[in-house]
C-alpha cells in the first residue's frame, strides 16, 4: 500500500501539470475576453500561476523528491470544454460569461485539488510543505470570489446587449419611415431598460426586458417548453453516471448537432447537484419573446441580485 507521502508526491505532480496546462492556456483565454476588468482578472491570475508552480517547485524540495509531472486528465478536460466555447460563441459579453464559468470550474478544482494535499503534508508531518500550499490554496479562493465580482458586470452586460439587439429587430421590421423615430425611442428608453434590468435581475419580476434569476423546476420548465426548447447536455462531456454539460436546446440553434437531449429529471439533477441557477429573460427591449437564459452558480446568482433577492 502507498504511504501517506507516496500519495501526496503523486497527487501533487498531477497537480503541478494542471497549473502548466492553466497556464499555457490562458493567453488564448484572455485574448478572447472582452470585459477590460476580466482580462486584468485573468492576467493577474496567470502571473499568479507562475508563482504557483514555483512554489511548488519548493514543496518537492521540502519532500526531497523531484518536480516530475503526471498528466492530469481532469485539467486536460477543464480546458478542452473551454477551448470548444471559444468556437460556439462571438466574442462580446456572452463569450466572457462562458469564460468566467470555465475559470470558476478551475478555481473550484485546484481548490479541491489544493486542499486535499495541504491536509495529507499536515497527515505526513510535512509543516513547510503544508504551510506552503494553504499559500496557494488561499490565492485559488481569492481568485474565484474576484471571479464571482467581475461576473455581475459581464451578465449586466449580456442583458445590455440582448436589449440592444431587440430593439435594433424590432425596428428593423418597421417601414423606412418609421426607423428614425424608433432609433429615437430606443435610445431614450436605454437608460430604463438598464435600470429595470437591474431591478428584475434582483426582485424577479417578469414580463419585461430584465433579467430574472430562479432554481425553481417549474419555472425552468414553463420557461424552456413555452419557446419549444428542451433539456440537453454538450456532446462528448460527462460519462460514467455524470451527465454532462448542461444546455438549453431551441429550435434552430446552429450548434444544435453538438448537443444532445435528455430527461428533465436528469437535467435537474445535475442541475441541483452543481449548485446552478438560471439566469433568463422574458422579452427583448422590443417586446419580443427572448431566448436569453444562462446557467450560472446559485453564488454568482446572489452576488448579481445586488439589492434584492434570488426567487427560489
Amino acid at each position: 500500500m502507498a504511504t501517506t507521502k507516496e500519495l501526496l508526491v503523486d497527487s501533487l505532480r498531477d497537480i503541478l501539470d494542471a497549473e502548466k496546462q492553466a497556464l499555457k492556456a490562458y493567453p488564448k483565454i484572455i485574448r478572447s475576453a472582452s470585459s477590460p476588468e476580466l482580462k486584468q482578472a485573468f492576467q493577474e491570475h496567470l502571473e499568479i500561476t507562475k508563482g504557483q508552480i514555483t512554489r511548488l517547485g519548493e514543496v518537492f524540495e521540502q519532500l526531497d523528491e523531484k518536480p516530475k509531472s503526471k498528466p492530469c486528465r481532469a485539467m486536460q478536460g477543464l480546458i478542452e470544454e473551454a477551448s470548444e466555447h471559444l468556437t460556439e460563441h462571438e466574442k462580446g459579453a456572452e463569450l466572457d460569461a462562458v469564460l468566467i464559468e470555465c475559470a470558476q470550474k478551475v478555481e473550484h478544482y485546484e481548490i479541491a485539488a489544493y486542499g486535499t494535499v495541504r491536509a495529507m503534508a499536515k497527515a505526513a508531518g510535512q509543516k513547510d510543505a503544508a504551510t506552503l500550499l494553504g499559500e496557494t490554496l488561499k490565492e485559488e479562493g481569492e481568485a474565484d470570489k474576484n471571479l464571482t465580482r467581475v461576473a455581475t458586470g459581464v451578465y449586466r452586460a449580456m442583458m445590455e446587449e440582448e436589449s440592444s439587439s431587440g430593439a435594433e429587430e424590432s425596428g428593423n421590421s418597421r417601414s423606412s419611415s418609421k426607423r428614425s423615430s424608433a432609433s429615437a425611442s430606443s435610445r431614450k428608453s436605454a437608460p430604463a431598460a438598464k435600470k429595470a434590468g437591474r431591478s428584475n435581475g434582483s426582485s424577479g419580476g417578469r414580463g419585461n426586458s430584465g433579467s430574472n434569476v430562479t432554481t425553481d423546476h417549474d419555472e425552468i420548465k414553463t420557461w424552456a417548453e413555452s419557446r419549444g426548447a428542451h433539456p440537453a447536455c454538450v456532446r462528448g462531456t460527462g460519462g460514467k453516471g455524470d451527465t454532462g454539460v448542461l444546455r438549453l436546446d431551441f429550435p434552430g440553434y446552429t450548434g444544435a448537432d453538438k448537443l444532445e437531449e435528455i430527461s428533465w429529471d436528469d437535467f435537474f439533477e445535475k442541475f441541483d447537484t452543481e449548485g446552478l441557477a438560471l439566469l433568463y429573460q422574458e422579452t427583448t427591449a422590443g417586446g419580443e419573446t427572448s431566448n436569453f437564459n444562462k446557467l450560472i452558480s446559485r453564488e454568482t446568482a446572489q452576488a448579481s441580485a445586488g439589492k434584492g433577492k434570488q426567487k427560489k
